[in-house]
């Protein structure tokens, strides 16, 4: 049975400008300061304190504000009630993963990109090369002796 409609486009075109640009971060685990999960009274599910040091530690999350880490956070609630027992949480938490960029695929819709650092140590520049004079050959051309 045949599909109905218009054939695809050989050279499809997107006519939406691109609204942002990339973001590029440096690839380097974030090590800067970031919140504490709050005391639980029945503790954290050891997946979801694995998912938190993960989270924290994400390169992009040194552009993060404190909204960020407090979404982050009510993310964390939501993981912990997931693994002890309510599977009913899944379709938030992949919905918040999105919004958080846990994923390639998640940073890649928020146009995140993870770069490599540029190099600490100085760049070191080969001897110097041999250069001929450029005033010499001029006078040689110009005839002169």
């Amino acid at each position: 049975m045949a599909i109905t409609g218009r054939p695809p486009s050989e050279r499809p075109r997107n006519r939406n400008a691109k609204v942002h640009d990339w973001t590029l971060v440096d690839a380097v685990p974030f090590a800067g300061p970031s919140p504490e999960l709050p005391e639980l009274d029945d503790g954290w599910h050891p997946q979801t304190l694995a998912w938190w040091g993960a989270v924290r530690s994400m390169p992009h999350c040194r552009l993060w504000t404190d909204t960020d880490w407090q979404f982050a956070i009510e993310t964390a609630l939501l993981s912990n009630e997931f693994w002890h027992g309510e599977p009913a949480r899944a379709a938030e938490l992949r919905l918040r993963a999105g919004k958080l960029g846990i994923t390639h695929e998640d940073r890649l819709k928020l146009r995140i990109r993870y770069v490599d650092p540029p190099s600490k140590a100085p760049a070191v520049s080969a001897a110097p090369a041999e250069v001929t004079r450029l005033d010499e050959r001029r006078r040689r051309l110009a005839g002169a002796p």
